[in-house]
């Protein structure tokens, strides 16, 4: 990490800290339901399109902070996931990326 607090590979410290919140928290509130839900083999999405208890569990322990303090989350920046969601909560975009010299 330098001074400004990036380090090139993860990334800001405040970036750093939210995640391993979210990590530690969802780990502390939802540990049982995602063991079940990993032995048993359950897909990210149950038939009627609705979260594994998991997910969910991760959704509404840890998803509010995450996303208060972070700012971005795949859905509302447009990066598709292997977790389905509904297209209203999904921010439709064009993502272009420029190689080429900046001006």
């Amino acid at each position: 990490t330098g001074s400004s607090g990036i380090n090139a590979e993860y990334g800001s410290e405040g970036c750093i800290s939210i995640w391993s919140f979210n990590i530690e928290n969802t780990r502390r509130k939802c540990f049982w339901v995602c063991i079940k839900s990993a032995i048993e083999g359950e897909p990210f999405n149950k038939p009627d399109g609705s979260l594994n208890d998991c997910l969910q569990c991760d959704e509404d322990k840890s998803g509010p902070n995450f996303k208060y303090f972070s700012g971005r989350t795949r859905r509302n920046s447009g990066i598709p996931s292997a977790i389905k969601r509904p297209d209203s909560q999904v921010y439709h975009m064009e993502h272009c990326y420029w190689y080429g010299q900046l001006q």
